[in-house]
């Protein structure tokens, strides 16, 4: 699972399965480049009539939106042909800012009466640049923008601000802010949704990560955790803790008789019956291929017996749609409680040694600590 934040939005791309990953990337960077293009059409588009209101030379607009123009072509070719790739920031994005920051100086010096304009801009291109460029680098962005911009403004002196405010200039100059500001917007959402996106896939990955693929419970990654912190519960405040290990007996004769993927079938099946009679405080791991360890939290070893046995019982009397009616299916368990002077594994050793005993007795039984808590005929 990548967080790669193209990945991200790669992968969300529906239709493109077929399509190898880098030719994905390449072409997720030139939708970006595309985007920006938009972004040069409205603002040609606003010059346009600007041009139509008197404000501005009709050449502003020409020469801007040419310059911008070359900015999705340039990029868009180094992008397809992956000639970017071999760059550190595949995206370009310090050498795109740079090229725009110098289209908005060009568009400062050929209409400088709307100035303003264009330097409302640069905050579009920082916003969306800072995105995927380095602290240091968008430093040295700002030096050269400062420079170039006060270089342009300096030459342009005269006429940096409207002369004669008409109501359509007037009109053109608030529907720009509002494009610009929507812009701004719509760059914040992106980083929002991008941050959205990779927070999701960090916990679908966590969880993978702590829990059984097959069954659902937790996996024995999660086991030591799970002891730690009744450990920790019995030491400080003196918390009874009890644990289970259960193994489902003769497993592989359902996978040889019936296939495995009954064998998995089963394995959630009886999850599911193990899980209906614990408590929300107990937590069930798949330690093995058919072997489960239930924690049991504030739970004494009288308590967990009992426990345990009603789900042995369960399973006993369960007619299970898996398999045929005459194949009956049964757990044998091993408990212990948590004690004085354990270490980590000393509980598991104790509960695997009482399921040997179990195992060893005839199955479909619950031991503690090598002694039979309930016996049971064999089935």
């Amino acid at each position: 699972m990548s967080f790669d934040p193209d990945d991200i939005w790669v992968d969300a791309i529906k239709g493109l399965n077929h399509v190898p990953q880098q030719k994905k990337r390449r072409l997720f960077r030139v939708a970006m480049v595309c985007a920006v293009g938009v972004s040069y059409l409205i603002d040609t588009i606003l010059l346009f009539l600007f041009c139509v209101a008197g404000t501005v030379e009709c050449a502003a607009p020409f020469y801007y939106g040419l310059a911008g123009l070359g900015h999705v072509v340039l990029f868009s070719l180094l992008h397809w042909s992956g000639i970017s790739d071999r760059c550190r920031n595949r995206h370009m994005t310090l050498w795109q800012m740079i090229y725009a920051i110098c289209v908005q100086s060009l568009g400062i010096y050929l209409a400088p009466e709307i100035s303003p304009f264009f330097l409302a801009i640069i905050f579009i291109i920082f916003a969306f640049g800072t995105l995927r460029i380095h602290f240091s680098e968008a430093l040295i962005v700002w030096l050269l923008t400062t420079f170039v911009i006060a270089l342009t403004l300096f030459l342009n002196s005269g006429r940096l601000t409207l002369l004669e405010g008409t109501l359509l200039e007037y009109l053109l100059v608030a529907v720009s802010f509002s494009l610009i500001l929507l812009r701004t917007i719509a760059l914040g959402y992106y980083g929002y949704a991008t941050r959205s996106r990779i927070f999701k896939l960090s916990r679908a990955f966590e969880e993978k990560a702590i829990y059984d693929a097959l069954t659902g419970v937790y996996n024995r990654w999660m086991l030591s955790t799970l002891l730690d912190e009744q450990f920790n519960l019995y030491s400080r405040k003196g918390i009874p803790c009890s644990v289970a290990m259960i193994d489902i007996d003769h497993f592989k004769r359902i996978n040889d008789n019936f296939g495995h993927a009954v064998g998995d079938d089963v394995l959630k099946a009886i999850v599911d019956q193990i899980g209906s009679e614990f408590r929300e405080s107990d937590k069930l791991v798949r330690y093995g291929g058919e072997e489960f360890i239930l924690v049991m939290a504030a739970t004494s070893l009288s308590e967990a017996i009992a426990l345990v046995e009603r789900i042995r019982n369960r399973i006993a009397r369960t007619h299970w749609k898996e398999v045929p009616d005459q194949v009956v299916i049964t757990v044998s368990a091993g408990v212990t409680e948590v004690q004085n002077g354990d270490a980590a594994d000393d509980p598991l050793i104790r509960a695997d040694s009482a399921l040997y005993t179990a195992k060893q007795g005839g199955r479909n039984r619950v031991v503690v600590n090598g002694e039979a808590a309930v016996h049971h005929p064999r089935l």
